[in-house]
């Protein structure tokens, strides 16, 4: 409906100045017709876009577009009609020049908004794709990614580079103790108090479950076994509710140095089995290779 309403709309300006000028002005009898297909292709190409941009109401930038491309639809079609008519100076300010001017103006003000909501949209998307609903940290996806970006920077400037796999000791008894409704509250605190740990060489994801990975930038073996255990103090000092204080959540580490040369999955695949090694041990204790 509405897409028949822009096209009576176009119809009738246009029919509107073909018949003003017929009717008041005179014609001309030497017609350029290369100046003639130029000028109206431009009206044809403003009208399909004035057409086109239906599916984008309710857009911010919408009104600007919509608004600009039928007032340059309407200079170009009197740009047009120049060659048929003798405008004078005011019709033409009055019709086509103030027209263009305005219509520019809102189709630069409608592009540069739009742009701006493709960024935010575009962000916005990446955010969803790359982090974990529940914990607000890094999904596996972004968490590599960051990951890998560390190793690269590690790698140009020879520093050290560790891994952190982390996982909750017998989470599933408090899930089946408490409900998932709190295990995901927990999951989600313990989480944010997790990554208020991190510093700007220190990246914290979720591995997936209860389990999370941490890589640290510039820290050594040594380093990254005090890290481990700041975060397992962190978690054990976790204040829960106190219906479920007796339950007590603990968790175990695994620790592991990249190695020169080393591919990175190698690395955090020697972290994970030094978390196993912490869990036969007896769990709640950092173990590292």
């Amino acid at each position: 409906m509405l897409h028949i309403r822009k096209i009576l709309l176009l119809l009738l300006v246009f029919v509107a100045l073909v018949v003003h000028d017929a009717y008041y002005l005179e014609r001309i009898t030497d017609l350029r017709v290369f100046n003639i297909f130029i000028e109206f292709s431009f009206a044809l190409m403003l009208a399909a876009l004035f057409l086109s941009i239906g599916n984008l109401q309710g857009k911010k930038f919408y009104p600007y577009l919509n608004i600009g491309f039928f007032l340059v639809f309407i200079s170009m079609c009197v740009d047009g009609l120049d060659q048929f008519f003798l405008h004078g100076e005011v019709y033409t300010a009055a019709l086509e020049k103030t027209p263009m001017l305005l219509g520019f103006v809102l189709i630069f003000i409608g592009v540069k908004n739009w742009i701006a909501e493709d960024a935010r949209l575009h962000k916005k998307l990446e955010n969803q794709a790359f982090t974990d609903d529940l914990t607000g940290l890094y999904n596996r996806r972004g968490m590599l990614r960051k990951f890998e970006e560390l190793d690269e920077t590690a790698k140009r400037n020879n520093l050290p580079l560790a891994l952190v796999i982390a996982d909750l000791d017998d989470f599933k008894e408090y899930n089946d103790s408490y409900g998932h409704i709190s295990g995901d509250r927990y999951l989600a605190e313990m989480g944010q108090s997790l990554l208020k740990m991190m510093g700007p060489n220190e990246i914290i994801g979720r591995w997936g479950g209860e389990e999370f990975a941490i890589c640290l930038l510039g820290s050594d073996i040594r380093q990254a076994r005090e890290f481990a255990e700041k975060i397992r103090h962190q978690v054990n000092d976790l204040v829960l509710p106190s219906s479920q204080q007796n339950h007590g959540i603990t968790i175990s580490l695994g620790v592991a140095e990249k190695q020169p040369d080393e591919p990175l999955m190698e690395a955090i695949k020697r972290a994970d089995r030094s978390l196993y090694v912490a869990k036969r041990q007896g769990k709640n204790q950092t173990f590292v290779q």
